[in-house]
């Protein structure tokens, strides 16, 4: 397919009508904000926002034996029934990347980091043996995320419903068919639309008229950072245990076998990790480079992942996983920039 015939026309030109700001992040062109991240932001905490899900890359995978295959290599319950979140791990336990897998059709689609997506199918790939299993990179696709106060009005406005947390529902939107599931809240709530490519523009556009205020990466970044919610690839990564993320719900502990259960079984009944997730605060705004040491006592103890400024704290907000002698609420913890932070729990 030619570049002018590219699906995402459509999409990038409905971006481009809105003034859309592309800066490249982690590598990446992303989508920052429409001019003002702090009113798309404030449209976030307080109305609803609809943003194009940059962060993340889809995969497919069918055939009959999908759901055994699967349970093989996710901590979660994946279950033909219903949706999940968990971890892809490594047979040493560490994460090499967070998934949302739900059923769809007569797939799972599974929603992992971005830049992970290749990655993960030939890590699957090298397991794959008499298995009746189709694993394939979703090109075709896309997810807006809508979220905030008034996000499930709009959708109910628009004829929409939501099933079980992680678990797709299929509907229609602009006449287009599309899946909406309800996601991990961020002090609000969030929903994910997976739609065509070629559909999406017109999805959004009746978004929009129903409400939503577009909204850039950067404001749904400064959501999450505030809710304490870890992101993959700055935050954790495959040096990190699943206990450590603070993403609990992400493990069961009553399932069957999968690749790095001992492990993550030896840690979680031993009863504790030697490092976990917290927030950082600092007074005022900071621009913070992801990696920046944090230091207590003279020593580092764990690395800033992401940060953002606050407004309503007047305060810039970070997450990083810390050794566990300064893990206390209220201890204070010194950058390698010389800045100061409290330590809070993740969401705090």
């Amino acid at each position: 397919m030619s570049e002018t015939a590219s699906p995402r026309v459509p999409l990038e030109g409905w971006h481009d009508a809105r003034s859309a700001v592309r800066l490249e992040v982690e590598g990446r062109e992303t989508i920052t904000c429409y001019g003002d991240s702090v009113s798309e932001r404030a449209a976030l905490s307080e109305t609803c926002g609809v943003v194009e899900r940059q962060w993340s890359e889809l995969l497919e995978v069918g055939g009959d034996d999908r759901e055994r295959f699967l349970n093989g290599y996710l901590t979660c319950e994946v279950s033909l029934e219903g949706g999940s979140y968990g971890f892809f791990t490594a047979p040493k336990g560490g994460v090499l990347a967070d998934a949302i897998v739900s059923p769809s059709g007569d797939a799972f689609r599974v929603v992992v980091p971005r830049g992970r997506s290749a990655a993960i199918v030939e890590h699957l790939e090298r397991f794959v043996l008499v298995d009746r299993v189709e694993l394939a990179v979703d090109r075709e696709h896309m997810q807006w995320i809508v979220a905030g106060p008034r996000a499930p009005r709009i959708l109910h406005a628009l004829g929409l419903q939501a099933g079980e947390l992680w678990s797709g529902v299929r509907g229609e939107l602009a006449g287009h068919s599309i899946e909406v599931i309800e996601e991990r809240p961020l002090g609000v709530p969030v929903f994910a639309i997976t739609v065509a490519l070629i559909d999406a523009a017109a999805v959004a556009e009746s978004l929009v008229g129903a409400g939503a205020e577009p909204v850039g990466f950067d404001a749904f970044e400064a959501l999450r950072i505030e809710a304490g919610v870890p992101r993959y690839g700055i935050d954790f990564d495959q040096r990190h245990f699943p206990q450590e993320t603070g993403l609990e719900d992400a493990v069961s502990y009553t399932k069957g076998c999968y690749l790095g259960q001992e492990v993550v079984a030896r840690i979680h009944y031993r009863g504790h990790v030697n490092h976990s997730l917290r927030a950082l605060v600092l007074r005022g705004r900071r621009e913070l480079p992801p990696g920046t040491a944090v230091r207590f006592d003279g020593k580092e103890v764990g690395r800033l992942g992401s940060s953002a400024f606050v407004p309503a704290r007047e305060a810039t907000v970070g997450l990083a996983i810390l050794h566990r002698k300064a893990t206390d609420a209220g201890t204070t913890v010194t950058l390698e920039t010389g800045d100061e932070a409290r330590v809070l729990e993740p969401g705090a």
